[in-house]
């Protein structure tokens, strides 16, 4: 078949008649954006392909350096100015050499734009790099290197989680036989920093680690769909006939958000609300928990104190820990409920066929910190019914954004 029109003309008019994207909904755009990408799968050559998969890392790498170097506040406090090269030297750490190629490699991934020779504006994803946003913490999170030269002298290479779990996963399967790591205290984490403590540990000894981690749990939260009180009847299925009794008790809730957000949208409900978590995290959950909501430090792989509440709920809790933890956790669970308990896991829940891209790159991640994994819906059932549970409902929203993406309502069985 003959084509009579040229290609490059018929995508940027396509291009072009796209509305503003900020009037475009997110699941809209993800479904564009999944279309571009196959396009581009269809006509990218080979060779192009393995350059980007090899060199994918690179611009995470970029902005560690960035952040470090002062280069995206520099940026920003120009505003939307240009600056030459020696005007963000005068701002930055390091020599010009060195700017020179950090700034080439934030150009190639439209994080800032170069608009004459050696000079340079911010791009609004740039900006949000610069200090006061979430993001560079994130970017701590997912490749952190040290700031100060007096933490390298003392913990060498000890500030590398994510990544150096990554980098070390072939030699950690290589020793292990090529078999799927089950053994959360003897993982690619562990054989990495050559250690048997466990990832969350070592947050507690790495505080500005721990920072970086819990803000990126916070963001995580604002790309997601409904919410699971959005799509499961509360009033319906969780009423409770006395304030006296706990109606939910979210174990391993962090600061939480799931319990304001659910009180804010059922401000009348009867019952107790309680938020379960490490002492540690409960002492940060004080500073700013809603009123109504009580606090309880908790290990979840103890005896749990709180009996006979209504519901108990775990959201994206279980996919830390592979199955031996997460049977144990929710046998604490099923041991303390009621007749009429329910349990309500929220978690990210695979396709069968299909997955995501960010899904697969959180499994990897999964597996590399925690030895765990992403469960598709037949292994969380799988696990629940293993644990004592009967799964009487899985619930889904229409949209599931790219988060908690499936709600599995069970009650105990008898055993």
């Amino acid at each position: 078949m003959t084509y009579t029109h040229d290609p490059v003309a018929i995508v940027t008019a396509a291009l072009d008649q796209l509305p503003p994207p900020e009037s475009i909904s997110e699941e809209k755009r993800l479904q564009i954006l999944a279309a571009i990408d196959k396009a581009r799968v269809a006509l990218e050559p080979p060779l192009v392909s393995v350059q980007n998969l090899v060199f994918s890392h690179m611009g995470l790498v970029g902005v560690r350096v960035a952040v470090s170097m002062g280069i995206f506040d520099a940026l920003a406090a120009g505003g939307e100015s240009p600056q030459t090269l020696s005007q963000l030297a005068e701002k930055t750490k390091g020599d010009e050499t060195l700017l020179l190629r950090i700034l080439r490699l934030l150009t190639v991934h439209n994080l800032i734009a170069e608009t004459a020779h050696q000079t340079w504006k911010p791009l609004p994803l740039g900006l949000g790099f610069a200090s006061g946003s979430p993001l560079p913490e994130v970017a701590k999170h997912l490749y952190p290197i040290p700031f100060a030269s007096a933490k390298l002298i003392s913990l060498p290479w000890t500030s590398y989680a994510n990544m150096k779990a990554s980098a070390n996963l072939d030699e950690f399967l290589e020793a292990t036989d090529y078999q799927n790591p089950t053994d959360t205290y003897n993982g690619p984490w562990q054989f990495a920093y050559k250690t048997k403590d466990h990832y969350f540990d070592w947050l507690t000894q790495n505080p500005e680690d721990a920072h970086a981690f819990n803000v990126t749990m916070r963001i995580n939260r604002q790309v997601e769909g409904a919410q699971w009180f959005d799509i499961y009847p509360v009033e319906g299925r969780l009423s409770v006939s006395s304030n006296d009794r706990v109606q939910l008790v979210d174990i391993g809730g962090g600061l939480g958000h799931d319990l304001a957000g659910l009180k804010r949208k059922f401000p009348n409900l009867p019952g107790r609300l309680v938020l379960e978590d490490l002492p540690d995290v409960i002492e940060h959950a004080k500073e700013s928990i809603e009123d109504g909501i009580e606090v309880v430090g908790y290990d979840m792989f103890t005896e749990q104190p709180l009996k006979g509440a209504k519901a108990y709920y775990l959201r994206t809790v279980l996919h830390d820990w592979p199955d031996k933890q997460s049977l144990l956790a929710l046998a604490r669970v099923r041991e303390a409920m009621a007749d009429d308990s329910v349990l309500l896991i929220n978690e990210n829940t695979l396709p069968e066929v299909g997955a995501s891209s960010f899904s697969v790159s959180l499994d990897m991640n999964m597996m590399n910190i925690f030895a765990a994994l992403e469960r598709t819906e037949k292994q969380w059932v799988d696990l629940l019914e293993r644990a004592g549970f009967r799964v009487v409902k899985i619930w889904r929203a229409d949209y599931d954004g790219v988060g908690s993406n499936a709600l599995f309502e069970a009650v105990a069985c008898q055993l």
